[in-house]
């Protein structure tokens, strides 16, 4: 619904499109999975999150939908159209509600689920000692310990978000994990969160590269 956008939430949202088709083709959202979301510049407390069900093949900034952070209900501009956002629309308002970030990316990639199964009982997974680090915002050095916390996967996606927003405001961190369901990665614009979601693939290959579990 681009007439709701102005200059500057357009172009976010066109990068954000380029972006999830282009995350598409390497796997990130096969079959209508993943879901996206920009906070809104021009509408304070909005965000504009990715419709539901739609095929990220052919993602559009006309698939993305004003949702108040608050209320999480949808911008009465979209009264009678029958869209919705998307099912997990809860855990982009969550991170909103915890964090400064601008752009949160929703990815089913194989490899953060399967770097979850390496830590079975544990609830708060660490990356450290790697140069690629420095990829995140605000990391100088790779003498360093990156936090991800990781919940089980629910469909009371409501529930996730009231439990994860206090633990991701706690913490410094720039991603969750869901077990057996993908991850959450976020940043300041699209750009640095999909920088973010590079670096986290790139280092969740190498842990499982290290553990002859190369895919």
């Amino acid at each position: 619904m681009t007439i709701a956008l102005n200059p500057s939430d357009l172009s976010e949202a066109q990068n954000l499109s380029k972006l999830v088709r282009t995350l598409n083709l390497t796997g990130h959202n096969p079959a209508t999975s993943g879901n996206y979301s920009l906070r809104s510049k021009t509408k304070a407390g909005y965000a504009l999150v990715s419709e539901s069900g739609i095929d990220k093949s052919t993602f559009q900034e006309d698939n993305l939908i004003l949702v108040n952070i608050e209320s999480a209900k949808q911008h009465d501009i979209f009264e009678g159209l029958g869209k919705k956002s998307s099912d997990e629309t809860a855990l982009h308002l969550a991170i909103y509600k915890a964090t400064d970030a601008n752009c949160v990316l929703h990815s089913h990639m194989l490899d953060a689920i399967l770097f979850a199964e390496l830590f079975k009982n544990q609830d708060m997974l660490k990356l450290s000692g790697m140069e690629l680090l420095k990829g995140l915002d605000g990391i100088k050095t790779h003498e360093t310990e990156v936090i991800i916390p990781c919940f089980e996967n629910t469909q009371d996606i409501d529930a996730l978000g009231e439990k994860i927003q206090p633990i991701i405001k706690s913490q410094r961190c720039y991603s969750i994990i869901l077990r057996g369901h993908g991850m959450y990665v976020w940043g300041d614009s699209v750009k640095v969160a999909k920088r973010h979601l590079e670096v986290f693939e790139y280092l969740f290959k190498y842990e499982l590269a290290l553990r002859g579990l190369k895919l």
